[in-house]
């Protein structure tokens, strides 16, 4: 006899006319978009929720180690204080060696250290 019995016929829904083949579509039911949304929205403020309750267990699990390690972050702050305050030492040195080179380009001063030397040296 032969094994293969009756084929089998799929069909894929397609929405039953609705243009976009979904209930999502314009012939969708607009209670449950409605709830889709609000369920949507429950769902991202528990994840949003969750995900600041974790920050916090990790700030307050941190206080510990940067409390043993607050005289090397003072000290950071204090390189990083003098650091910037000599950045801008000399950059504003910088603008007025700047300004002075414009100021005296016109002139036929030329600024530098000099050595008289002697005739009797020359030759």
């Amino acid at each position: 006899m032969n094994q293969r019995g009756k084929p089998i016929y799929i069909r894929l829904n397609q929405g039953g006319g609705t243009g976009s083949g979904g209930p999502g579509g314009p012939g969708g039911n607009w209670f449950t978009r409605i709830v889709g949304i609000f369920f949507l929205l429950i769902l991202l403020g528990l994840a949003v929720t969750f995900g600041f309750f974790i920050l916090i267990i990790g700030m307050v699990l941190m206080i510990p180690v940067l409390w043993k390690q607050r005289h090397a972050i003072r000290q950071i702050w204090k390189m990083r204080k003098q650091a910037k305050a000599q950045y801008e030492q000399s950059k504003k040195s910088y603008q007025q060696q700047q300004q002075r080179q414009q100021e005296n380009s016109d002139s036929t001063i030329i600024e530098g250290e000099y050595e008289k030397v002697d005739e009797d040296e020359r030759k």
